[in-house]
């Protein structure tokens, strides 16, 4: 099958978040399984200063947005990893320092980009006579093209023809982020009145981007089977639930992946030495050169925490802060990676002055340091209010870090908690707390440093961690049936 991903971010070349990852690594484990994958999506400024060989395929091309106004994009394409990726052009939207807007804000014209994005896209397609069984879509940003299509087969235009067997895929990678909008967007995207209804993209006086995807694409997928389950609940609906139950049977969970060529510790060139599941001694020189970087020599036997993430509310910093002292008390060290909102920028760095010698926070992101706590430290720690997938998990299990985490969404689906001893021959590869209170965080790690403590079965813990195969592979095979079930 042709399968057309259609993203607004993806690795190698723009990235804000996870969606960047599926949208990089997808399309290359669906070729590796037999289907045929392209990827379309903005060209940005900022890949400008990507060393990629760019080729300009079609020049000038012209995108009605509504009746008086026109748009014009130039198509560009490369390669990466075998798969080609096709990049719309136009400066007027995307020749920006930043994708979706300023650290001051949103842009104000994001409707209108990401609509004329999604036009262009089926421009693309029809223009390079790409004709696609399945066009997949990721999130608000591309969901219009969904209602598009819609226009283009109720309005018996002349693209129909083209389309005819096209299906398509909805990817939510995370619900919170929906896209409300003015009304007045769908009259400047050519869209009609019939549109803006209970059963279109209408959402109390306003447009609902997201909700358009929901309802106009023939599948739906979320990024973890517990996530598809969550979201159908008002506590996790975020307002959208009513909408996705009246879409339950057409709703499928399929978990991310992580490339395993990327994310390998025998031979990640960051690691100070590289090891595997089968020779773990050198992981400890890892935890030893971390811990001299950044707190300094004598402290190689303490317990060392890790955490790399986004600073907000969702990631459950503020568990993190309610229970530092009490943290810091069981004799834990902890480094913390990450950036966003300012208060908790500013909160964790108010802890680093507490507790000097003891927690280390770096605000920003490193790739290098990111390797370098996945690797060094013994825990990892997610306590995230709600989580679709999780990334951080899957990458902490590859390097033998042990995740404890909250008990939620995609964190769910992949971390076996360890409750008993006898869970550990079961495969047992994590700690898991269910209420979103620090006090609960507090216990599975006091959970977790029992078992520390106790060597050979701390050892098979991350033993069964490493064994996990969250690669994109099997994650592929399950899209590659969700695609052929929509076989025109």
């Amino acid at each position: 099958m042709r399968i057309a991903m259609c993203a607004t971010e993806a690795v190698p070349f723009a990235k804000t978040g996870g969606m960047a990852d599926v949208a990089g690594a997808l399309p290359g484990a669906l070729k590796k399984s037999g289907q045929e994958c392209m990827v379309l999506m903005p060209f940005y400024t900022t890949i400008f200063e990507k060393s990629y060989d760019f080729k300009r395929v079609e020049k000038g091309l012209n995108v009605p947005m509504n009746d008086t106004e026109e748009e014009f994009y130039d198509l560009l394409e490369t390669k990466s990893h075998g798969v080609t990726f096709y990049f719309i052009k136009n400066d007027k939207f995307f020749d920006r320092n930043y994708l979706y807007g300023s650290p001051k804000g949103d842009y104000k014209d994001n409707p209108k980009r990401f609509g004329f994005f999604c036009k262009a896209v089926l421009s693309a397609l029809e223009q390079l006579q790409l004709r696609p069984d399945v066009i997949h879509l990721n999130d608000y940003h591309t969901a219009l093209a969904a209602v598009f299509l819609d226009q283009i087969r109720q309005e018996g235009r002349p693209e129909k023809e083209f389309f005819k067997h096209t299906s398509t895929v909805f990817t939510i990678h995370n619900l919170a982020y929906q896209g409300v909008f003015d009304r007045h967007v769908l009259s400047a995207l050519g869209l009609g009145a019939r549109y803006f209804s209970m059963e279109g993209l209408e959402y109390y006086g306003r447009v609902n981007f997201m909700k358009g995807g929901i309802l106009f694409s023939d599948k739906i997928t979320t990024v973890s089977p517990t996530y598809a389950r969550e979201i159908l609940t008002p506590a996790f609906g975020e307002g959208l639930d009513g909408v996705l139950r009246t879409r339950a049977c057409d709703l499928e969970g399929i978990i991310n992946g992580i490339d395993y060529q990327s994310w390998n510790p025998e031979n990640d060139p960051a690691l100070y030495a590289g090891y595997s599941r089968d020779h773990l001694d050198k992981k400890r020189f890892c935890k030893v050169n971390l811990l001299e970087n950044y707190f300094g020599p004598g402290k190689a036997d303490c317990p060392l925490i890790g955490v790399v993430s986004r600073l907000s509310e969702q990631k459950g910093i503020e568990l993190i802060y309610e229970a530092a002292e009490q943290i810091m008390d069981l004799g834990f060290l902890m480094i913390i990676l990450g950036s966003g909102d300012d208060n908790y920028q500013k909160l964790l760095q108010c802890l680093q002055e507490t507790y000097k010698g003891r927690l280390r926070v770096n605000i920003g992101y490193s790739d290098t340091l990111a390797r370098l706590i996945y690797a060094g430290s013994d825990m990892f720690l997610m306590p995230s209010k709600y989580e679709p997938c999780g990334l951080g998990q899957l990458i902490s299990l590859r390097y033998g870090t042990v995740p404890v985490v909250r008990d939620t969404g995609g964190l769910s689906d992949t971390i076996i908690d360890v409750g008993r001893q006898k869970d550990i021959s079961c495969g047992a590869n994590g700690f898991k707390f269910k209420e979103y209170k620090s006090s609960h965080m507090l216990k599975a790690l006091q959970k977790a440093l029992s078992f520390y403590k106790q060597s050979a079965s701390w050892k098979q813990i991350i033993q069964n961690g490493m064994a996990c195969d969250f690669s994109w592979k099997n994650s592929a095979q399950l899209y590659k049936k969700l695609y052929a079930s929509l076989r025109k």
